[in-house]
């Protein structure tokens, strides 16, 4: 059952089709495929984890804001969820399937939500708009590799830019939130330095 109007489900099948890999797909097509879908992930929190530890204050409360609106894609995920489910591809079943995934809800897709978070507050912030700009860029590439090997459709895709858009609006509207979090994790590092400098 799909959570579509035909003329919308007829519109994500056939781009679907497009995109999604073909039986005879290439070792090389494959192998790039899942790098994007899987593997590429990666390099996000390692940009937070790196602009966290290696730069300013400023920069620190980019990378809060970035988590911030990642909890709020997730949350807006759940509630979506909870209201509208659609399969994934290999659960209707319709095109090929390259990577093994569980069958659950497939709209709208986490790991876009996750990424596109991440990509759209580092974009906002100014200071590390570039990186984000990078960042959104690799996050088309996964959008397309769960696409290609045939775990998510593309409206899949489009709903979690939206909800990545929503959640970093709002999430940029939480400046008190994040500075009292800032001020409370710079607390806690000063009593762990201090007690381990004295020990």
């Amino acid at each position: 059952m799909t959570i579509f109007s035909p003329l919308l489900e007829y519109f994500n099948l056939s781009l679907f089709q497009l995109i999604n890999a073909p039986a005879g797909i290439s070792v090389g097509m494959l192998e790039l495929g899942i790098f994007f879908a899987r593997d590429a992930v990666a390099f996000f929190p390692l940009v937070l984890i790196l602009n966290w530890f290696f730069c300013n204050i400023e920069t620190k409360k980019v990378v809060l804001h970035a988590i911030l609106s990642m909890l709020m894609a997730l949350a807006i995920n759940v509630v979506i969820g909870s209201f509208w489910q659609h399969p994934r591809p290999f659960m209707m079943p319709y095109g090929h399937t390259f990577l093994d995934h569980i069958a659950n809800n497939s709209f709208p897709s986490d790991h876009m939500s996750l990424v596109s978070a991440i990509s759209f507050s580092l974009i906002v912030s100014g200071i590390l708009c570039l990186q984000g700009m990078v960042l959104f860029v690799l996050s088309l590439m996964i959008a397309w590799g769960r696409i290609y090997l045939g775990v998510h459709f593309p409206l899949d895709m489009l709903a979690s830019l939206m909800v990545a858009a929503i959640s970093t609006t709002a999430s940029q509207r939480c400046n008190k939130l994040v500075d009292k979090v800032f001020a409370d994790l710079s607390a806690v590092y000063c009593v762990v330095r201090y007690r381990h400098k004295k020990g």
